[in-house]
């Protein structure tokens, strides 16, 4: 068998059979399979699709393409919510610390900041001193300690998704949706969450633009999760507008850190929408119940102090956690002010580019990020603004107009209300649900 023939084959429409997916998942974990052979197959994978059951065979292949994560040998319940990618999206930051102080296990690998969204890892190196590239040692004894982690995958893990990745990001490839499925799953299924809970992200500010795509999307990676024996579920959501009230790594973790103690947002809203929707998968309890355990760990400040203890843990300073002006904001100010009369509209793919032009995010792999700039929103979509009313702060740590004006086209005033569709549009789960349940 030759990697030519296996794109002879999908070129061709064919359905891959078991043994020819496990065959280039081997050559290009190996080295054996060239970046022109792995591009073709993405675009004849893009143009003819895969069937379900291709899907999972590719997803597992890659999932077992380098080391798979040994589940920890102590009794519990592991989650784990992944997020497709946002604007102004820290719910990790919320999620994981009122899970942990549940008693529900949280070790959760998390990437980097690529282009108009922003990444966990990066917001929470906005904490002096933490670190993200744990050992797998290190990761499970300090869930095994503080009962939650957040870190880096190793170089070892999933090292073909690591390449094909590469090449779709060069190759027009990335939307995909078999190929996105297959890489988010690979990275999960090599982990040991016994609850996975997706959130499929559409809009404005998504890599998913209607509904209908992101539901697409989330049916076949919880096909995928299912066929693979982990209790998989789904919310469908929507990113017209930035989810938080900052943009930018310390505004963000400012935010997460306010949900924590009290404060009622989007962002508040969204992630114990989702904490509840683990916990009643974890305990077997009504959606009720789960609010008042999410709403008492918040009042009660536990989560608070489990964040701090993960940060610590890490090797965080953890004294922002309880006063979030200690992280810094960058110098210069702009205020951008509303022009006119009438309802506000905010798009979260104009301030998460402006965020990029900043500093504060990457064009590239690699790209050093300044945790102090930012956007921080004064008004939201909907909101009713006159003349003058400040809609944002813009925090620089130079001039740039550039992002200045990129900022100032996100707020669009329009003379009428419009109907903006709700944060949560479909749940799948065990049941499917829509937002109003």
């Amino acid at each position: 068998m030759r990697v030519y023939d296996v794109i002879e084959a999908k070129k061709h429409s064919r359905e891959l059979s078991e043994e020819e997916i496990r065959f280039l998942i081997r050559c290009i974990a190996d080295g054996s399979a060239s970046d022109a052979q792995i591009a073709a197959f993405c675009m004849a994978t893009l143009l003819n699709g895969m069937t379900q059951r291709e899907c999972f065979l590719l997803t597992d292949a890659m999932a077992h393409s380098g080391e798979v994560c040994k589940r920890p040998d102590f009794d519990g319940i592991f989650a784990d919510k992944h997020s497709t990618g946002g604007v102004s999206d820290s719910t990790t930051l919320v999620i994981v610390p009122i899970l942990c102080s549940l008693g529900i296990y949280c070790a959760k690998y998390s990437g980097r900041g690529l282009g108009h969204t922003g990444g966990t890892l990066d917001k929470l190196e906005s904490f002096p001193g933490l670190n993200v590239d744990l050992t797998a040692q290190e990761f499970e004894e300090q869930i095994r300690r503080v009962g939650g982690a957040v870190a880096g995958q190793t170089k070892d893990i999933v090292p073909a998704d690591k390449r094909m990745y590469a090449v779709r990001d060069v190759t027009a490839t990335v939307d995909s949706i078999p190929l996105i499925a297959s890489s988010v799953m690979s990275k999960k299924l090599a982990s040991f969450a016994d609850i996975l809970l997706l959130d499929v992200k559409y809009g404005d500010g998504a890599f998913m633009h209607s509904p209908k795509d992101a539901e697409q999307l989330a049916r076949l990676m919880v096909s995928i999760g299912r066929a693979a024996g982990r209790k998989t579920m789904a919310a469908i959501t929507c990113m017209d507008s930035p989810l938080g009230d900052g943009v930018g790594c310390n505004l963000e973790v400012r935010d997460a850190i306010e949900v924590l103690q009290g404060k009622k947002s989007p962002l508040a809203e969204l992630s114990f929408y989702l904490c509840v929707k683990i916990l009643c998968a974890a305990k077997g309890i009504s959606q009720e119940q789960g609010y008042s355990l999410v709403n008492e760990a918040v009042r009660s400040k536990a989560a608070l102090q489990k964040l701090a203890e993960i940060v610590q843990a890490q090797g965080g300073d953890p004294s922002a956690v309880f006063q979030p002006s200690l992280l810094p904001l960058a110098e210069k100010e702009y205020v951008i002010r509303a022009k006119a009369e009438g309802a506000l509209c905010v798009s979260a793919m104009a301030l998460g580019r402006a965020c990029v032009l900043l500093g504060g995010g990457r064009e590239k792999a690699g790209d050093l990020v300044d945790h102090t700039v930012g956007i921080l929103l004064k008004k939201r979509t909907g909101d009713f603004v006159s003349p003058g009313d400040e809609l944002a702060v813009v925090y620089a740590s130079k001039e740039n107009p550039q992002a200045e004006d990129m900022a100032k086209s996100a707020f669009q005033v329009r003379q009428e209300r419009e109907t903006y569709p709700p944060l949560v549009y479909k749940f799948i789960g065990s049941e499917e649900s829509v937002c109003s349940d």
